[in-house]
């Protein structure tokens, strides 16, 4: 498969995605997952279409796909899934929530039969991976989704750990001009809590100015993360699954350690939390970017 398709079916894959996150939703904003399902159905058939060199007119209705291209499955499903679409779009008439469950279950059907029998892969390894531009974090999923399929849960938790922390660095590297970022809220503290100390102010004003310290890069931190768009609940459960994680900041790059904390569950639904919230991450990043050298000298 060329990088082309890959990165199609990514594409194609995070409007499924986005499909299901929106069809657990409360009601009536759950039903507004079949626009999602319906254009991530109605895509992978066009790419089916075009690598089986197969033409299809601008005006083509959606059932006529199943005519057209031989072997393409759950035409009934996907004909109930158009019918309530078209009734949600163009009425107004909401699905129920037993609509939406049978919606879900029936569009990740869909992919789940099609998928290996036009492109050779199962469903489920289609990565979006490939959707990251930042070659370095790229590097640190793959290695966390390999961990997954390996059944190396907590090896590939430390892997998303690493590349969550890579893709902050990265992306805050690209908007960094004379060291100084648009990001960093808070000053400095580095050399803070040694210069009390030398002052000789006692003990308990020392404690209070490093737990001042500590609260402030803290919400730096927190303002950093809401600043993004990233769901915060979502990243304290992330952070909850870190071991403690030492950065050393090299020429060129930046090296990672960790250090195993057996507190944390290392399962295959905990390590697949952290690479998909990792992936989450990087595509919100990516949906507002910005050149800062055409913006400051």
């Amino acid at each position: 498969m060329d990088e082309l398709t890959i990165r199609r079916l990514a594409v194609i894959k995070q409007l499924y995605l986005q499909g299901m996150n929106q069809s657990y939703d409360t009601e009536p904003m759950n039903g507004f997952c079949l626009l999602s399902f319906h254009d991530s159905v109605e895509m992978f058939m066009k790419l089916c279409a075009e690598n089986n060199g197969i033409k299809i007119n601008r005006d083509v209705n959606f059932g006529d796909y199943f005519t057209k291209i031989p072997n393409l499955q759950c035409n009934a499903t996907m004909t109930n899934l158009n019918t309530k679409r078209v009734n949600l779009k163009h009425y107004g008439i909401l699905p129920s929530k037993l609509d939406v469950e049978i919606v879900r279950a029936n569009t990740t059907d869909f992919f789940e039969q099609n998928t290996p029998v036009f492109f050779n892969v199962s469903f489920d390894e289609i990565s979006l991976i490939s959707l990251i531009k930042y070659a370095s974090v790229r590097e640190y999923l793959t290695k966390a989704l390999d961990n997954i399929s390996s059944e190396n849960f907590g090896e590939s938790i430390v892997s998303s750990q690493f590349g969550f922390k890579e893709l902050l660095y990265s992306h805050q590297d690209e908007n960094t001009v004379n060291f100084l970022s648009p990001y960093k809220i808070a000053e400095n503290f580095t050399f803070s809590s040694g210069f009390f100390r030398q002052l000789g102010l006692g003990r308990e004003l020392d404690e209070f100015v490093n737990k001042t310290k500590d609260s402030i890069e803290k919400l730096d931190e927190i303002v950093c993360i809401i600043g993004f768009g990233i769901d915060y609940k979502q990243y304290c459960k992330f952070k909850l699954l870190s071991p403690f994680i030492q950065v050393w900041h090299e020429k060129g790059g930046r090296k990672y350690e960790s250090m195993k904390d057996e507190r944390v569950i290392c399962n295959k639904r905990n390590a697949q939390f952290c690479f998909d919230f990792v992936i989450d991450s990087a595509l919100q990043l990516q949906r507002f970017s910005f050149d800062i050298n055409e913006l400051r000298s």
